[in-house]
Protein backbone atom coordinates (compact mmCIF):
# COMPACT_ATOMS: atom_id res chain seq x y z
CA UNK A 1 0.00 0.00 0.00
CA UNK A 2 1.25 3.49 -0.79
CA UNK A 3 2.11 5.92 1.97
CA UNK A 4 -0.42 8.74 2.11
CA UNK A 5 0.34 10.27 5.49
CA UNK A 6 3.64 11.16 7.03
CA UNK A 7 4.65 9.84 10.44
CA UNK A 8 4.61 13.33 11.92
CA UNK A 9 0.98 13.80 10.87
CA UNK A 10 -0.28 10.89 12.98
CA UNK A 11 1.25 9.11 15.95
CA UNK A 12 4.66 10.76 15.47
CA UNK A 13 7.37 8.11 15.33
CA UNK A 14 5.39 5.45 17.18
CA UNK A 15 3.32 4.21 14.23
CA UNK A 16 3.71 4.34 10.47
CA UNK A 17 0.52 4.54 8.42
CA UNK A 18 0.19 3.14 4.90
CA UNK A 19 -3.17 4.08 3.42
CA UNK A 20 -5.05 3.93 0.13
CA UNK A 21 -7.88 5.99 1.62
CA UNK A 22 -8.34 9.35 3.26
CA UNK A 23 -8.55 8.69 6.97
CA UNK A 24 -9.87 10.72 9.87
CA UNK A 25 -8.84 9.35 13.24
CA UNK A 26 -10.93 10.65 16.13
CA UNK A 27 -8.30 10.28 18.81
CA UNK A 28 -4.92 8.64 18.91
CA UNK A 29 -2.52 7.65 21.64
CA UNK A 30 0.62 5.67 20.91
CA UNK A 31 3.66 4.71 22.97
CA UNK A 32 6.26 2.33 21.57
CA UNK A 33 8.04 1.72 18.29
CA UNK A 34 7.80 -0.35 15.13
CA UNK A 35 4.00 -0.18 15.01
CA UNK A 36 2.22 -0.10 11.64
CA UNK A 37 -1.33 0.53 10.40
CA UNK A 38 -2.46 -0.44 6.88
CA UNK A 39 -5.68 0.97 5.46
CA UNK A 40 -7.19 -0.39 2.23
CA UNK A 41 -9.00 1.46 -0.53
CA UNK A 42 -12.45 2.99 0.02
CA UNK A 43 -12.23 2.39 3.76
CA UNK A 44 -13.83 5.14 5.85
CA UNK A 45 -12.31 5.71 9.30
CA UNK A 46 -14.98 7.92 10.83
CA UNK A 47 -13.44 9.27 14.04
CA UNK A 48 -12.04 5.89 14.97
CA UNK A 49 -10.03 5.85 18.20
CA UNK A 50 -6.62 4.17 18.12
CA UNK A 51 -4.58 3.33 21.24
CA UNK A 52 -1.23 1.53 21.10
CA UNK A 53 1.03 0.56 24.01
CA UNK A 54 3.96 -1.56 22.89
CA UNK A 55 6.21 -2.47 20.01
CA UNK A 56 5.89 -4.09 16.58
CA UNK A 57 2.11 -4.19 16.56
CA UNK A 58 0.02 -4.22 13.38
CA UNK A 59 -3.47 -2.94 12.54
CA UNK A 60 -4.69 -4.05 9.13
CA UNK A 61 -7.97 -2.67 7.73
CA UNK A 62 -8.96 -4.11 4.34
CA UNK A 63 -10.89 -2.52 1.48
CA UNK A 64 -14.40 -1.04 1.61
CA UNK A 65 -14.71 -1.05 5.40
CA UNK A 66 -17.11 1.41 7.02
CA UNK A 67 -16.87 2.49 10.66
CA UNK A 68 -19.55 4.36 12.57
CA UNK A 69 -18.84 6.78 15.40
CA UNK A 70 -16.98 5.87 18.57
CA UNK A 71 -15.35 2.67 17.37
CA UNK A 72 -12.04 1.98 19.08
CA UNK A 73 -9.04 -0.30 18.62
CA UNK A 74 -6.58 -0.88 21.45
CA UNK A 75 -3.35 -2.84 21.14
CA UNK A 76 -1.52 -3.28 24.44
CA UNK A 77 1.56 -5.49 24.33
CA UNK A 78 4.09 -6.51 21.70
CA UNK A 79 3.74 -8.24 18.32
CA UNK A 80 -0.06 -7.97 18.39
CA UNK A 81 -2.24 -8.11 15.27
CA UNK A 82 -5.73 -6.74 14.63
CA UNK A 83 -6.90 -7.60 11.10
CA UNK A 84 -10.29 -6.69 9.57
CA UNK A 85 -11.30 -8.21 6.22
CA UNK A 86 -12.75 -6.47 3.18
CA UNK A 87 -16.36 -5.20 3.09
CA UNK A 88 -16.87 -5.41 6.85
CA UNK A 89 -19.11 -2.79 8.49
CA UNK A 90 -19.37 -1.36 12.00
CA UNK A 91 -22.39 0.54 13.30
CA UNK A 92 -21.10 2.46 16.35
CA UNK A 93 -19.40 1.99 19.71
CA UNK A 94 -17.56 -1.21 18.78
CA UNK A 95 -14.46 -1.76 20.92
CA UNK A 96 -11.58 -4.11 20.05
CA UNK A 97 -8.98 -4.68 22.78
CA UNK A 98 -6.05 -6.93 21.84
CA UNK A 99 -3.88 -7.28 24.92
CA UNK A 100 -0.77 -9.28 25.85
CA UNK A 101 2.13 -10.29 23.64
CA UNK A 102 1.49 -12.07 20.32
CA UNK A 103 -2.29 -12.00 20.62
CA UNK A 104 -4.45 -11.62 17.50
CA UNK A 105 -7.97 -10.55 16.62
CA UNK A 106 -8.72 -11.72 13.09
CA UNK A 107 -12.01 -10.80 11.41
CA UNK A 108 -12.92 -12.18 7.99
CA UNK A 109 -14.62 -10.50 5.05
CA UNK A 110 -18.18 -9.14 4.81
CA UNK A 111 -18.84 -9.21 8.55
CA UNK A 112 -21.48 -6.98 10.12
CA UNK A 113 -20.97 -5.51 13.59
CA UNK A 114 -23.96 -3.77 15.14
CA UNK A 115 -23.47 -1.43 18.11
CA UNK A 116 -22.05 -1.55 21.64
CA UNK A 117 -19.92 -4.65 20.99
CA UNK A 118 -16.72 -5.64 22.81
CA UNK A 119 -14.03 -7.97 21.43
CA UNK A 120 -11.17 -8.89 23.81
CA UNK A 121 -8.18 -11.23 24.05
CA UNK A 122 -7.54 -10.73 27.77
CA UNK A 123 -9.20 -9.99 31.12
CA UNK A 124 -6.67 -7.15 31.57
CA UNK A 125 -5.73 -8.35 35.06
CA UNK A 126 -4.25 -11.75 36.05
CA UNK A 127 -5.91 -14.23 38.40
CA UNK A 128 -3.72 -16.76 40.26
CA UNK A 129 -4.23 -19.97 42.18
CA UNK A 130 -3.28 -19.28 45.81
CA UNK A 131 -1.60 -22.65 46.34
CA UNK A 132 0.35 -23.03 43.10
CA UNK A 133 0.64 -19.40 41.97
CA UNK A 134 -0.42 -20.64 38.53
CA UNK A 135 -2.15 -18.08 36.38
CA UNK A 136 -5.74 -19.13 35.80
CA UNK A 137 -6.80 -16.71 33.06
CA UNK A 138 -4.20 -16.59 30.27
CA UNK A 139 -4.90 -14.50 27.21
CA UNK A 140 -5.98 -16.11 23.93
CA UNK A 141 -6.54 -14.91 20.39
CA UNK A 142 -9.94 -14.35 18.77
CA UNK A 143 -11.02 -15.40 15.28
CA UNK A 144 -14.23 -14.34 13.55
CA UNK A 145 -14.85 -15.96 10.16
CA UNK A 146 -16.33 -14.55 6.95
CA UNK A 147 -19.88 -13.16 6.73
CA UNK A 148 -20.54 -13.17 10.49
CA UNK A 149 -23.26 -10.96 12.00
CA UNK A 150 -22.61 -9.73 15.55
CA UNK A 151 -25.76 -8.22 17.07
CA UNK A 152 -25.90 -5.38 19.64
CA UNK A 153 -24.34 -5.57 23.09
CA UNK A 154 -22.46 -8.80 22.38
CA UNK A 155 -19.11 -9.66 23.97
CA UNK A 156 -16.57 -11.73 22.07
CA UNK A 157 -13.95 -12.94 24.54
CA UNK A 158 -10.60 -14.72 24.41
CA UNK A 159 -10.71 -18.23 22.86
CA UNK A 160 -13.69 -17.30 20.68
CA UNK A 161 -13.47 -18.92 17.23
CA UNK A 162 -16.62 -18.14 15.26
CA UNK A 163 -17.20 -19.98 12.00
CA UNK A 164 -18.27 -18.53 8.66
CA UNK A 165 -21.87 -17.43 8.24
CA UNK A 166 -22.74 -17.33 11.95
CA UNK A 167 -25.07 -14.99 13.79
CA UNK A 168 -24.26 -13.91 17.35
CA UNK A 169 -27.52 -12.72 18.92
CA UNK A 170 -27.96 -9.62 21.05
CA UNK A 171 -26.56 -9.69 24.60
CA UNK A 172 -24.50 -12.80 23.88
CA UNK A 173 -21.05 -13.68 25.24
CA UNK A 174 -18.86 -16.01 23.14
CA UNK A 175 -15.68 -17.55 24.58
CA UNK A 176 -15.43 -20.83 22.66
CA UNK A 177 -15.57 -22.32 19.17
CA UNK A 178 -18.80 -21.93 17.21
CA UNK A 179 -19.37 -24.04 14.07
CA UNK A 180 -20.14 -22.40 10.74
CA UNK A 181 -23.70 -21.25 9.97
CA UNK A 182 -24.90 -21.37 13.56
CA UNK A 183 -27.07 -18.96 15.55
CA UNK A 184 -25.83 -18.53 19.13
CA UNK A 185 -27.42 -16.60 22.01
CA UNK A 186 -26.97 -16.26 25.75
CA UNK A 187 -24.28 -15.73 28.38
CA UNK A 188 -22.41 -17.93 27.80
CA UNK A 189 -23.42 -18.57 24.19
CA UNK A 190 -25.44 -21.64 23.27
CA UNK A 191 -26.30 -22.87 19.79
CA UNK A 192 -30.04 -22.49 19.18
CA UNK A 193 -30.11 -23.13 15.43
CA UNK A 194 -27.73 -24.57 12.84
CA UNK A 195 -27.62 -24.54 9.05
CA UNK A 196 -28.74 -20.91 8.86
CA UNK A 197 -27.80 -18.11 6.49
CA UNK A 198 -28.36 -14.37 6.54
CA UNK A 199 -28.29 -11.42 4.16
CA UNK A 200 -27.73 -7.69 4.50
CA UNK A 201 -31.04 -6.68 2.95
CA UNK A 202 -33.17 -4.49 5.22
CA UNK A 203 -36.71 -5.42 6.14
CA UNK A 204 -37.97 -1.83 6.40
Amino acid sequence: MGVSLKEKDLFCKCMKIYSKSKIRVGSKSCKGSGNVMYVGKNTVLNRVQIRVRGNNNIIRFGDNICFGNNCSFWLEGNNILISIGNDTTFSHAVHFCAQEDRMEINVGEDCMFANNIIVRTSDSHPIYDIKTNERLNPAASVRIGNHVWIAPRSIIMKKADIGDGCIVGSNTMVNKSVPANALVVGMPASIVKQDIKWTREKLF
